[in-house]
């Protein structure tokens, strides 16, 4: 099972939990390998990694091209999302868009982009236990559910994340702003 996450070194992406939680599916006797792109010299997620004997299941890129992202997503079989909070995700957007299935914290706004067991996979804020339990739970998912989900999840960033309809979204609402400028209330 290759599993991939795509971010900076920050706390907010939550890497550890992530890498917590890979210990754990390790214990399941699941076999698979984690990648994060955008992390190389994090000396806490390598003395980590180290700790819990998951050198050879965990590997470290620094920045990529988009390109290489792409090729990443393109050879793997789950994205993951461990953030504690976020926007929307441009690269779960990518990821649904390649039909890579999700996995997502439930953070705040992610339920506009993932619907659990529908569109993608949904499990708490810091917590290896409920990654682990869904990863294993998608190792063991039908591929023809799996093609559900994914074609499932194509169909909603694609038509939420279309260039046109986020410009007329844009544009729409200059218009009402710059057409109706009494409705907006500044405080003093």
């Amino acid at each position: 099972l290759q599993i991939l996450s795509v971010g900076r070194n920050h706390w907010i992406k939550d890497f550890r939990t992530a890498i917590l939680a890979m210990s754990l599916i390790k214990e399941k006797k699941i076999p698979f390998h984690y990648t994060i792109i955008g992390v190389h010299k994090s000396e806490e997620l390598l003395f980590l990694v180290n700790d819990l004997n998951l050198n050879d299941s965990v590997t470290f890129l620094d920045s990529v091209s988009q390109d290489k992202v792409y090729e990443k997503i393109l050879f793997s079989d789950l994205f993951l999302l461990s953030s504690i909070q976020e926007g929307i995700a441009n690269v779960c957007v990518e990821a649904m868009l390649s039909k890579l299935p999700v996995i997502s914290t439930d953070y705040p706004g992610v339920s506009e982009l993932i619907s659990d067991d529908k569109t993608g996979f949904l499990v708490p804020i810091r917590s290896p236990k409920a990654i682990a339990d869904k990863v294993e739970l998608f190792s063991k998912i039908e591929e023809k559910d799996i093609k559900k989900i994914v074609n499932s999840a194509y169909e909603k960033a694609s038509s939420q994340h279309k260039n046109e309809q986020m410009l007329d979204s844009m544009t729409s609402l200059y218009k009402k702003v710059l057409l109706k400028p009494d409705t907006l209330h500044f405080s003093k």
